[in-house]
């Protein structure tokens, strides 16, 4: 899967979770209520604004990596 695949899969589970639109998450993260349609479709988006979309839906998963280990006892 390329990143950019990755990356609206994750906006559309982050949607799903929260019963919004997927034109409303890109108004409320980037001010652009077109901007997953965009992306979808070929468009570009500089580093800040993938940043901002990730400090929402998460940082993309290390593919090479293994899970991150949940967190021990307090």
């Amino acid at each position: 899967m390329n990143p950019i695949t990755a990356l609206l899969s994750r906006i559309e589970c982050y949607c799903a979770a929260r019963g919004i639109s997927e034109s409303t998450f890109g108004r409320y993260v980037v001010n652009d209520g077109k901007f997953v349609a965009r992306i979808r479709s070929g468009g570009s988006m500089t580093l800040k604004t993938l940043e901002r979309v990730e400090a929402v839906v998460g940082p993309a998963p290390d593919p090479g990596g293994r899970p991150p280990r949940p967190p021990g006892p307090p």
